[in-house]
């Protein structure tokens, strides 16, 4: 074999080894892209169901505010209907800011600044959603009484003695296990960017 052949083969060689190389890192990063989309997935649909309930809320408050008589369940009503249009739109806002990142356009310094902007805005939101539902907490239930025509329900101080402390254990289960899953999700969705370096 001549020396010429020799150096032919080495550079065909490593062309492939080059071509190989490029192949897998594309698809380890396809791969990546389906798994951060997966678990960008675990907190949005969960976020998607919640806002469609909200909204679905705020549309009967709507519907049906005339029919308020006492002025204090005009006043919640209107909070309620506040609370159950902005938090959801923050909320998908801050999941769209996360999920928009391009893996497969920008570098990994730049997909990891933008993830981390996206995932303190997204807790920023989550924070003010736990004060917000604990303001729902309480403002919800005159007015749904009222609608439902069962008022002497919330005049009566045992049900207030029982709902309020029962309410906010529920509402700090809750908000504890989705923070947990949520931080869980977030933190593998960021260990998933950091090792695309």
């Amino acid at each position: 074999m001549e020396l010429d052949e020799m150096k032919s083969l080495w550079t065909d060689l490593s062309l492939q080894v080059e071509k190989q190389d490029k192949i897998q890192k594309e698809l380890l990063l396809e791969i990546t892209k389906q798994k951060f989309r997966s678990k960008m997935n675990a907190i949005s649909i969960p976020e998607i169901i919640g806002s469609i309930v909200c909204a679905g809320y705020a549309m009967y408050f709507l519907s049906r505010f005339s029919e308020f008589e006492i002025w204090y369940n005009q006043v919640f009503a209107l909070v309620n209907i506040f609370i159950m249009i902005v938090l959801p739109v923050a909320s998908l806002t801050a999941i769209k800011g996360m999920r928009s990142i391009r893996i497969d356009l920008d570098a990994p310094a730049v997909i990891l600044e933008k993830f981390n902007k996206s995932k303190i805005r997204f807790w920023k939101v989550q924070r003010y959603g736990m004060i917000l539902g604990a303001v729902l907490l309480f403002t919800i239930i005159p007015p749904l009484t009222e609608l439902n025509g069962s008022i002497e329900k919330i005049q009566n101080p045992t049900f207030w003695m029982i709902y309020i402390p029962a309410g906010l254990v529920f509402m700090f289960l809750f908000t504890r296990f989705v923070y947990k899953k949520y931080k869980g999700t977030i933190e593998a969705s960021e260990t998933m960017l950091v090792e695309i370096d």
